[in-house]
């Protein structure tokens, strides 16, 4: 009986250390990231296909000037209300000439120095389902009731020690 409160004590800080540890280690470098001024951007649509795919979390750099983007490069900018994720097929007089990659036509408005936010840096495909789920009221309480549980769980963690 003292050899399996011994093996599910094992069990359980394994597992505690394993959560613990990456719940740290991704909130160290998401804050590492918004320090150096890349923010996360949820992609809803499918204008960058294969590229940037719908459901893609972006990682758009704030601090790239805009006067350093160049053809080809991916920006997220303002177009009214909506934030958009398209690459620069051009760049005149007016502004950066945008197009998604899956559209046939370019954007009618080009990019300014106003609506310009960043260059997007890279994307994770896929990580905007979670995001959506987690923004539901079912994925809210199961990921409070999850931190709470490693919260109390903290408290009944024991590291053994080895005398």
């Amino acid at each position: 009986m003292e050899e399996n409160k011994c093996l599910i004590r094992k069990i359980f800080n394994t597992v505690y250390e394993i959560v613990s540890t990456a719940v740290i280690i991704v909130g160290l470098m998401l804050a590492v990231l918004y320090l150096c001024g890349i923010r996360l951007y949820h992609v809803k649509s499918g204008s960058m296909g294969d590229v940037i795919p719908f459901e893609s979390i972006c990682f758009v750099n704030h601090n790239i000037n805009y006067e350093t983007i160049q053809v080809n490069d991916i920006i997220a900018f303002r177009y009214g209300e909506m934030l958009v994720t398209h690459r620069v097929v051009a760049i005149t007089d007016d502004g950066m000439i945008t197009r998604g990659d899956s559209n046939e036509s370019k954007d009618l408005t080009p990019v300014t120095k106003e609506n310009y936010i960043g260059k997007t840096v890279f994307a994770i495909p896929n990580l905007g389902y979670f995001l959506t789920w987690a923004f539901t009221l079912r994925g809210k309480y199961i990921l409070i009731g999850i931190a709470f549980f490693i919260f109390i769980a903290g408290f009944f963690y024991r590291k053994e020690t080895k005398v």
